[in-house]
């Protein structure tokens, strides 16, 4: 019949049976270790005599000890030791660390004097640079020239006693404190300059500035004896003499203005540009525009010849600004230049 564990006689019996069972393991196990930590003792509490014999005739030395004590001066030796070891070379580590440290700062010491003569340097040569930009912001419109480094101001002109302090920064911050100083004023500088320049580009070229034929100036502006009667008379422009049919150009861009013919400038042609300049071009053999046509600076308008009252194949150019005509010579390639 089988044991049913539900039962308080069988789950009793299962019990006793267990305990049984880790009463007489254990029980074993106990007298195992019970054995041998008495034959351990037992053999640590031997004694060894130690005899130190000495050479001559005096008395012999007996030193009587056990295993134990044997055993834990062995340790005690061992611990020693390592810990020895361990701070000789933590030692060595320590003292090759302090000499890296003694050589990093004297290189640091060295650096630190090559930065100070950097800014230095640096200093001088930015107020060696400063006139350049007080020149170039003179230049532009509505400046303030006398104002414009006034938050600057030299450190070196300091006084001494000031200097001398040993509360008072460096010679170097102050430098580039005030270099800090000067090149954010630079940038304001440089940006009103930019947008002068920028202006002055957009009048440049539209301003009549080049050749407008490949030649060489026969007659210049102002009095001179007319070829024609060889009276003193008022010459308007400048004569350029050139090669039949070589190109005439555009000096600027603009709008053509006129083209027309007359009985002593012959087949004429004059151009509208920006900024109140009108250019005007005498003597061609023909042209290449219409009223109304807008050119570009250096497009064909027309080509030499000899129209008109003229003696040989030549181009009469005139510049005009507003009401009045100016001598053309200095808008010839000075300015693209």
């Amino acid at each position: 019949m089988g044991l049913n564990p539900f039962k308080e006689s069988n789950l009793s019996d299962l019990q006793a049976d267990i305990i049984d069972f880790l009463h007489r393991h254990f029980d074993a196990k106990q007298k195992k270790l019970q054995f041998w930590w008495d034959d351990f003792q037992k053999k640590g509490r031997e004694r060894i005599t130690i005899m130190f014999i000495p050479h001559s005739e005096k008395k012999i030395i007996n030193f009587h000890v056990t295993k134990f004590s044997i055993f834990f001066i062995l340790i005690a030796l061992v611990l020693s030791l390592s810990i020895t070891s361990i701070a000789i070379v933590r030692h060595t580590s320590t003292v090759k660390e302090v000499s890296k440290l003694k050589m990093y700062k004297s290189n640091s010491r060295i650096q630190i004097q090559k930065y100070r003569e950097e800014i230095n340097r640096l200093y001088d040569v930015f107020q060696k640079f400063k006139p350049e930009i007080t020149y170039l912001y003179s230049l532009t419109p509505e400046n303030n020239v006398d104002a414009l480094w006034a938050k600057g101001g030299n450190p070196q002109s300091a006084p001494a006693a000031e200097l001398d302090d040993p509360n008072s920064p460096p010679v170097e911050i102050l430098n580039t404190e005030e270099i800090e100083r000067e090149l954010k004023t630079s940038k304001e500088v440089l940006k009103k300059i930019k947008a002068f320049l920028e202006t002055r580009k957009k009048i440049l070229s539209n301003t009549p500035s080049s050749w407008p034929v490949e030649g060489y100036i026969i007659s210049r502006f102002g009095m001179r004896s007319s070829p024609l009667n060889f009276r003193n008379e008022f010459h308007a422009g400048i004569d350029i003499a050139a090669f039949p049919g070589a190109e005439i150009r555009a000096t600027a861009p603009g709008k053509i203005n006129e083209v027309r013919w007359d009985p002593v400038l012959g087949l004429t042609v004059s151009i509208n540009h920006k900024y109140g300049f009108m250019t005007q071009y005498s003597h061609c053999q023909r042209v290449t525009v219409e009223v109304g046509d807008k050119v570009s600076k250096g497009e064909i308008i027309g080509y030499v010849g000899k129209t008109g009252k003229s003696s040989r194949h030549q181009c009469f150019y005139q510049v005009k600004i507003g009401t009045e005509f100016v001598d053309p010579v200095p808008y010839l390639n000075r300015i693209s230049q």
